[in-house]
């Protein structure tokens, strides 16, 4: 009795009469067996107001005309447009997620505005089902499903760190560029290979490294050749976790003279940009994928990619516009 339902001519018409009796929403659900919230919401959408006592009336042939107009709207939808329909198929092909196309939308042509639930009706939709449009959503499900976070394992421990605690509040807030996170995003565990992820807090801008195994030196090498070039004030602190591949952070700091800081363990979430950027680029490079077939240059275009996608979090800007944006300096 709580979910809403489609009324039809009839029901109209006995809600109109039981209400002409002044019953109550309460009293009529019983007798039209329609919940009260479905007969509240009816009366509420499909009523008109008069125009001599400015009250609200409620007639049931002009409720009836009124949502069958809206079912028929429903239904045409702006995805039924070829060249919004195009455009959205398109994006999904570049791996953007239902809501940065909606987002994108929204920002650059607000007249072909779909949501987000629109276009994941879109990749769902049976008539659909031949395109498979769920793989190119990050999780590849065939059905909808609910996210399930990811387990966190135990780091052993490194010697003179700094604790997240400790950061200051302005990196926290992100109120400038210039603060990074890393992290090793692994393959097929049997394979020493990793690639290294580094992420600017406030940009998301995405920079990205082959490892040819997962040690602390060559850790340490990889993040200073990404940086080494680049000024000073561009890569102020770099926020990692516990893992041992993390050990020669003080070598780090004192080539790019910057300060590193590491979450509390267990707290992987701590450095969540990282962490959702990674979820990210397991869009073109799934889990246990042999990284020995993965170059740096292919590194290279998905970065590029993801730097050049918006963001819901930066108004559906794309990193790099907003990395420019804040320095001026083009990566």
């Amino acid at each position: 009795m709580k979910n809403y339902y489609h009324l039809n001519q009839r029901d109209r018409e006995l809600i109109f009469f039981y209400l002409g009796q002044g019953k109550s929403y309460r009293d009529i659900e019983p007798l039209v067996k329609k919940s009260h919230q479905t007969i509240s919401r009816e009366v509420e959408r499909n009523s008109l107001k008069n125009a001599k006592n400015r009250r609200r009336e409620y007639f049931p042939s002009v409720a009836q005309r009124l949502a069958e107009k809206r079912r028929r709207t429903a239904k045409r939808g702006k995805l039924d447009d070829p060249l919004t329909r195009k455009y959205v198929i398109s994006k999904l092909g570049r791996h953007w997620s239902p809501e940065e196309i909606a987002g994108r939308l929204k920002l650059k042509a607000p007249h072909l505005a779909v949501s987000t639930e629109s276009i994941y009706q879109l990749i769902y939709a049976r008539e659909n089902k031949k395109l498979r449009l769920w793989e190119f959503l990050r999780r590849r499900h065939p059905k909808r499903q609910l996210f399930n976070q990811r387990r966190l394992k135990a780091k052993n421990r490194i010697p003179n760190r700094v604790f997240i605690s400790e950061r200051p509040v302005g990196v926290n807030k992100r109120l400038e560029v210039g603060h990074w996170e890393t992290d090793n995003m692994e393959g097929i565990k049997t394979i020493p290979l990793a690639v290294s992820v580094n992420v600017e807090r406030k940009s998301g801008l995405l920079k990205m490294d082959r490892l040819e195994n997962k040690k602390a030196e060559e850790k340490s090498q990889s993040v200073i050749n990404q940086f080494y070039r680049w000024p000073s004030p561009l890569v102020k602190t770099i926020t990692m976790d516990n893992g041992l591949e993390n050990h020669d952070h003080e070598e780090t700091a004192r080539a790019l003279d910057c300060q590193t800081y590491f979450c509390n363990a267990y707290h992987a979430w701590e450095k969540g940009t990282v962490e959702n950027t990674i979820g990210l680029v397991r869009e073109y490079i799934p889990k246990k994928t042999d990284l020995s077939e993965i170059t740096k240059a292919d590194l290279n275009w998905i970065a590029w990619e993801l730097n050049n996608r918006p963001r819901k979090r930066l108004g559906f800007l794309t990193p790099s516009e907003v990395f420019y944006k804040e320095t001026g300096w083009l990566t």
